[in-house]
């Protein structure tokens, strides 16, 4: 058996899943294009009288048929020589974003995707997500995606205020001033926002919610069949009132949670409507009881929940996970003896906070580690 990642080097989760599976006895390589084309020598060869496609990737045995692709870190390649004129570098790195998208497609046939690449497009789909939480039974909140200024301050007025605004995906950026990172996290819409140049807005679309007064926030993680929930209470700290994330200390207390049958249902429901085999659902709790729903994020981080959690074996459960992965996989006494608190107790940390500090000198590690 064996496993592929397809991430970039500095991710902590695929580093994880290496040292977890290694110490298994189980092959586990990385393909990384944050190097690639530059730094890797790659090749598809199709003919006649091949039976299958040969592909030979930088690092990786050739043709090796692995158990399971996990689709971690789908970055674009980047490495594009300094020797080649200005005018060539954007078609050179279109070039190569299509040869990896098509190398994806051939390389291991008969491997199970963590997820299946075709689920990609609709599950990153904010609006879809919405749309399908909704068909499945799911109360969601009343949303609005645009770049409209004139609905922005419509949807602002109908809900006397009470709006937040989201970006689609994570936004940082270096603070040239201050020096450091700076990132946007759900805020709050005000009216001197809204007084402020439409370019802000036509420029930039974005979610515009109604805000949903919360008792606590719920992170449901799941593989295959087995889920696992935090309940995180984010109201008790003020940085993390609108967004957990933005909670970067991580002071709200997190416990285990146990979902009821009903929301286990819609969740399992929600899940094979996007044929996901695994992710990381929001849901908020709100003081009644009652649960909304936020949103999925399919590659959702999820080792700092066994970190806060030790009882929640996130790391283990992933391992077994990626030997048999299927939408009926349960947890077992299989269930490998090791743990996220294993790994960071081992000599293979260090070595990525060295690798890891190397390569971005400006960021704290790990800076994006729950999301």
């Amino acid at each position: 058996m064996s496993v592929l990642i397809i991430t970039e080097r500095n991710d902590i989760h695929g580093h994880a899943l290496i040292w977890a599976l290694e110490s298994m006895g189980v092959r586990c390589d990385r393909w990384s294009l944050t190097d690639f084309p530059e730094q890797q020598r790659n090749s598809i060869r199709i003919s006649n009288s091949l039976a299958e496609p040969v592909c030979k990737v930088a690092g990786l045995a050739p043709s090796i048929s692995y158990t399971s692709i996990w689709l971690r870190r789908l970055v674009a390649p980047k490495a594009i020589s300094g020797r080649l004129a200005a005018a060539d570098v954007e078609m050179a790195q279109v070039q190569a974003q299509r040869f990896a998208e098509g190398m994806r497609t051939v390389i291991s046939p008969g491997s199970i995707w963590i997820n299946p690449v075709g689920t990609r497009t609709w599950s990153t789909s904010k609006p879809y997500q919405l749309r399908a939480a909704k068909e499945v039974g799911f109360v969601i909140p009343t949303s609005l995606f645009s770049n409209d200024p004139d609905e922005i301050r419509a949807f602002y007025r109908e809900h006397r205020g009470n709006v937040i605004y989201k970006p689609f995906t994570p936004a940082f950026w270096k603070d040239r001033t201050a020096g450091g990172l700076r990132g946007v996290f759900t805020s709050r819409l005000t009216e001197d926002l809204l007084a402020g140049d439409d370019a802000s807005f036509t420029s930039c679309p974005g979610i515009y919610q109604e805000c949903i007064e919360k008792k606590s926030e719920l992170r449901v993680t799941f593989f295959g069949s087995v889920y696992q929930a935090a309940r995180i209470y984010s109201q008790q700290v003020a940085s993390g009132r609108l967004d957990f994330r933005s909670d970067m200390k991580g002071e709200a207390p997190m416990e285990a949670a146990a979902l009821n049958a009903s929301l286990l249902e819609k969740c399992q429901a929600f899940a094979a409507k996007l044929g996901l085999l695994h992710g990381s659902l929001d849901l908020i709790e709100r003081p009644d009881g009652s649960v909304v729903f936020l949103e999925i994020n399919e590659m959702g981080q999820f080792l700092w929940l066994e970190q806060r959690v030790a009882k929640m074996p996130m790391l283990a459960l992933f391992a077994a996970f990626s030997l048999e992965p299927s939408a009926d996989f349960n947890l077992d006494a299989r269930r490998p003896n090791i743990s996220f608190h294993d790994y960071l107790k081992s000599e293979a940390y260090p070595a990525f906070q060295k690798d890891w500090s190397a390569n971005h000198p400006e960021q704290a590690m790990p800076f994006n580690y729950t999301e």
